[in-house]
């Protein structure tokens, strides 16, 4: 790692502050979600896009597709509260969704830091298990604190781990898996691959083995994390509601290193508000799922296509 105050690294941050392109917005649509807290992008059909919504508020799963070449668009969502054992009355505090490579379904409840994972016809709960930061002295206590600011996005990765985004105060990238395991950092050789089922834990719960900072110019780029997802170009991207900005992060992030980068970052269009929820598709289109109550306005994006390169 280059040592702080290096005229390189300041030079190179200052280009990425200054290269972001705004996006712009193709198709708007409505999903039936209060307040969509995350996205994850199921593998459909040839030609098709397949999408899975959640809100925090009710334990309903927006299912959103868009099939072949009409396009044709349908739009249901599916009540859940049974499979996972809840009550309908409660909030479901639901703030991530991510799917492994077999469409089998993963959420987070962010303050009570349980996450339910689910079959992919969403029939059946697979496991349960809690994330457990008592191992990271320093985490424990950002999570004590801010039980509102824990996880808003995870990725699922090899060997059971999970890379779970912390929201702010600060934001960080935290790295879950069975106790005793080394942490793996991710990059191609990590990420659960497409095809490939996520091994579930045995113990109950999985444990914190690792954080890394947002770097300086991440984090004056992200004031906040909202979400985070794999492209099918095999990178990772977080979004940013209070920046309004999707960024692209490092190819690689290394287990001994402190700080994660940024690589590239594309701003929202001004009329996207409360971004919430990400995915990519294979077009490399970015969608984007947003917080609002109202029923008559349009909380989910589709995007003009980001630069693979």
């Amino acid at each position: 790692m280059c040592s702080f105050g290096d005229p390189a690294i300041a030079d190179k941050e200052e280009a990425i502050a200054k290269s972001g392109k705004e996006l712009s917005v193709e198709d708007q649509y409505h999903i039936p979600i209060k307040e969509v807290s995350g996205l994850t992008l199921v593998h459909g059909g040839a030609n098709s896009i397949d999408i899975y919504a959640i809100g925090d508020a009710s334990y309903d799963i927006g299912q959103f597709s868009l099939k072949g070449s009409s396009r044709d668009v349908s739009i249901d969502k599916r009540d859940v509260a049974d499979t996972v054992n809840k009550s309908r009355k409660d909030p479901s505090q639901w703030e991530a969704i991510t799917a492994d490579g077999k469409d089998n379904i993963c959420i987070l409840a962010e303050v009570s830091s349980d996450i339910f994972c689910l079959t992919s016809d969403l029939d059946k709960e697979r496991s349960h298990f809690k994330l457990d930061v008592s191992s990271i002295e320093s985490l424990k206590r950002l999570w004590e604190k801010e039980p509102n600011s824990r996880g808003e996005g995870m990725i699922l990765m090899k060997k059971g781990h999970i890379l779970l985004l912390k929201e702010k105060k600060p934001s960080l990238l935290v790295e879950f898996g069975p106790k005793g395991d080394a942490p793996l950092g991710y990059g191609q050789d990590t990420l659960l691959q497409t095809g490939a089922e996520f091994d579930q834990p045995k113990s109950g719960k999985l444990v914190a083995l690792k954080t890394w900072e947002f770097s300086k110019s991440l984090a004056d780029l992200a004031k906040d994390a909202s979400d985070i997802t794999v492209g099918p170009d095999q990178h990772v991207y977080i979004l940013s509601d209070e920046s309004a900005v999707l960024i692209r992060l490092e190819e690689f992030l290394k287990p001994d290193e402190a700080e994660v980068h940024e690589s590239a970052h594309w701003k929202l269009p001004k009329q996207i508000e409360h971004a919430e929820g990400l995915v990519i598709d294979n077009e490399m289109h970015p969608w984007v799922g947003c917080d609002i109550k109202q029923n008559d306005r349009p909380n989910l994006f589709h995007l003009t296509p980001i630069d693979a390169s």
